[in-house]
């Protein structure tokens, strides 16, 4: 049952399938008519091609050859198009870069600093710190800060603290 079906299907749609790989163009017609059709007649103004056949079609009537100025005139246009598209692209860089960073921009760039900070204290010899556990409470400090971000971002950013343990931060000196 099925594959009479499908057979059935195929024979009405295949047929159809020819039409979409045809030009179709908008011109004017001498009563300033909008006509669409797949050959404008030579009279026709305002000729437009609205969808491009896959395979080379025939160019319509008054169209340039190929070599003439026209594919300088297309190579140049394309080039003013990326030239646009490139000044948009930066100009929409632009407006991001000076844009309010987003609240999971924040929190990201918040993480990767207590992170990196973590890094850095534990890299550093037991001498930078004069003992083990002034090493652990400072390490901690920066992981409980960590938990605290990833737990609660609006209480870690509401309630900033100053302090690094019993240590006044670098910027508060």
């Amino acid at each position: 049952m099925k594959l009479r079906l499908l057979a059935a299907l195929a024979c009405f749609l295949l047929p159809g399938l020819s039409y979409l790989n045809a030009d179709v163009f908008r011109w004017v017609d001498r009563d300033g008519t909008v006509v669409f059709g797949n050959r404008p007649p030579a009279d026709a103004r305002d000729v437009r091609r609205m969808f491009e056949e896959a395979a080379p079609a025939p160019a319509p009537p008054g169209a340039a050859e190929p070599g003439d100025a026209g594919v300088e005139a297309v190579l140049q246009e394309l080039e003013a198009e990326k030239a646009r598209e490139e000044a948009e692209r930066r100009q929409a860089e632009a407006v991001r870069r000076q844009a309010p960073p987003t609240r999971a921009e924040l929190i990201a760039r918040e993480r990767e600093k207590l992170e990196k900070r973590i890094a850095e204290l534990e890299e550093q010899p037991l001498e930078y710190f004069g003992s083990q556990k002034n090493k652990r409470v400072r390490i901690g400090y920066y992981r409980y800060r960590l938990d605290k971000l990833l737990a609660d971002p609006e209480g870690y950013f509401a309630n900033p603290e100053p302090f690094e343990g019993n240590v006044k931060t670098p910027a508060q000196e």
